[in-house]
């Protein structure tokens, strides 16, 4: 494989007691190296939240520390398979780092209940790849401008999803407990996000002792202005402090000097504009388009090279970028695709064969979703039912649109008659 240009960040953390607690129960950890980043918020008291924040970040780094330069590569290749086996690894880690607390706490009773929080963050090749579980967050600097990342995975955020009203969510007696958790039920669901970062961005993790003195995202650009990774994080930690301090506070900053070559040419926020166009992924949140990002690929074909061939069994959803296609059956050309329409939708929830050939018209880009990486995110939790009920809308819509052609040439039939 060709060398690419390496991505330099820069990097720095802090962590605070505060003012009310006796224990600092965060624990964090920055690569030097700048590919690895982890925090936790421990939780369970008696020291035990300090002990599942420690596992939890320790554990994750020796698991991932001896295979940091493969993970890059993976990352380098920017193949389906190869972001799937990176992605894997991560949750891989965090999965055997809630092993080793369900683990110490069979060895010692006492510490029963302790869990922790969980934020990873890999860099490489351009690209932020997020393990995400709990209430601690990422957000994302750029510029003057300031957007969280992840979904706080609380009771009031579940109510949310639910359909419940804030009034309703406000007057819940349990409303900012956790619903996940490193150590809570096991087998914590793990949501994994994706971003393409540029130059100057600024990914900052940090517990809830931060950002419950923080306004909104803009606010927290403002408080880290331009000062370097390191003194940001310190300074962040002493305005939770001066605010009250209420709890421990953690944060950690990284700055991107240069992203180096990503595999990819389209970014982030224009896969998710071109996404929100289909019916599938509408009404999703950016954090929630963030999680399509990891089973959404880039490819490019060649005037008249076959997309997708009449007969064949399908199994990917395909979105037009760049060009136009033709769209044929048998030797009658149907239709033209423009850029901005997808093709094989339909591909995601059944294994019919194609019903026409799609070649490339002229050079073209496509995104493409595979049916098997799509089922991976139904499998449950709020993105999940989103999910699921644009499939069934989607397909009602369909339905209708079916039922409707059909009364019309039953009505022009009986005009015939």
């Amino acid at each position: 494989m060709p060398s690419r240009k390496n991505m330099r960040v820069r990097a720095g953390g802090a962590s605070e007691v505060g003012k009310v607690r006796e224990h600092n129960e965060d624990f964090y950890g920055v690569d030097p190296k700048g590919h690895i980043f982890v925090l936790a918020d421990g939780m369970g008291g008696h020291a035990a939240g300090e002990v599942a924040s420690r596992m939890a970040c320790e554990g994750i780094v020796r698991a991932l520390l001896p295979h940091r330069e493969g993970l890059v590569e993976l990352a380098d290749d920017g193949r389906p398979d190869s972001r799937q086996t990176l992605l894997s690894a991560l949750r891989g880690a965090v999965i055997a780092a809630e092993r080793a607390i369900f683990d110490a706490v069979a060895g010692e009773p006492e510490r029963k209940g302790m869990a922790t929080t969980l934020d990873l963050v890999f860099l490489g090749a351009g690209t932020a790849f997020v393990a995400h579980v709990g209430d601690s967050r990422v957000y994302l600097l750029r510029g003057d401008t300031g957007r969280l990342l992840t979904t706080d995975h609380t009771v009031s955020n579940f109510l949310k999803a639910q359909g419940k009203t804030e009034t309703e969510i406000a007057a819940h007696p349990h409303r900012d407990k956790l619903v996940r958790a490193l150590g809570m039920s096991g087998g914590a669901e793990i949501d994994t996000l994706q971003l393409d970062m540029r130059v100057g961005d600024r990914l900052v993790m940090c517990s809830d002792g931060l950002y419950r003195y923080l306004k909104n995202p803009m606010h927290l650009a403002q408080l880290y202005g331009p000062r370097d990774p390191s003194e940001a994080s310190k300074a962040l930690c002493d305005f939770a402090i001066e605010c009250g301090g209420v709890d421990n506070v953690t944060v950690i900053c990284v700055e991107v000097l240069d992203p180096g070559a990503r595999p990819t040419s389209v970014e982030t926020d224009s896969k998710i504009s071109a996404l929100g166009n289909i019916s599938l992924f509408q009404n999703l949140t950016y954090q929630e388009m963030l999680q399509v990002m990891p089973i959404t690929y880039e490819r490019h074909f060649k005037t008249g090279e076959v997309i997708i061939n009449e007969g064949e069994s399908g199994e990917e959803l395909y979105l037009l970028i760049r060009g136009t296609c033709d769209v044929v059956a048998g030797d009658i050309k149907l239709a033209t695709i423009k850029t901005g329409h997808p093709f094989g939708e339909l591909s995601l929830v059944d294994n019919q064969p194609r019903s026409a050939t799609v070649s490339a018209a002229e050079d073209c880009g496509v995104l493409v979703i595979r049916r098997a990486d799509f089922e991976m995110l139904t499998q449950s939790g709020p993105l999940a039912t989103k999910l699921l009920w644009n499939v069934i809308n989607d397909l009602a819509a369909r339905l209708r649109a079916a039922s409707d052609r059909i009364r019309e040439q039953g009505e022009q039939l009986e005009e015939k008659d």
